[in-house]
C-alpha cells in the first residue's frame, strides 16, 4: 500500500478578493449618478401602458382601493399572525403613496 502522507492538500479557490471589489464597483455605480426617471409623454413608446399601469392603476383608483384592501387584510391578520399583518400593512401603505416614495428617491413620475 502507498502511503501519500507529505502530499499537499489543494485548497478551495479564495473569492473574497473578488467580493470585495465586486461590491465596491458596484457600490460606485449606484452612488456616481443619479437615478431619474422621467414620465412619458402622449406619442412616446410606452407611453399608453405607462398609462394604464402608473396613472390609472396605481394612483388611481384601482390602486387606492387595492391599498385599502390591503390594509384592511393586514389588520386583520395582525392579531392571529402579526409575520404576515405588519409586512402586509407596510406594502399597502407604499401602495397608497407610491408617487410620493418615488418622489422621494429622486424619480419623477
Amino acid at each position: 500500500m502507498i502511503k501519500l502522507a507529505n502530499r499537499p492538500r489543494l485548497r478551495r479557490p479564495s473569492f473574497a478578493s473578488a467580493d470585495a471589489v465586486g461590491t465596491f464597483v458596484a457600490a460606485l455605480a449606484l452612488a456616481s449618478a443619479a437615478h431619474a426617471f422621467q414620465a412619458p409623454t402622449a406619442g412616446d413608446l410606452g407611453y399608453d401602458i405607462y398609462d394604464i399601469v402608473v396613472n390609472q392603476g396605481v394612483k388611481g383608483p384601482l390602486g387606492f382601493v387595492g391599498g385599502v384592501a390591503a390594509f384592511l387584510f393586514g389588520v386583520s391578520r395582525l392579531f392571529s399572525n402579526i409575520m404576515i399583518g405588519i409586512p402586509t400593512i407596510v406594502a399597502a401603505v407604499c401602495l397608497i403613496r407610491a408617487d410620493s416614495i418615488l418622489q422621494t428617491f429622486g424619480m419623477i413620475v
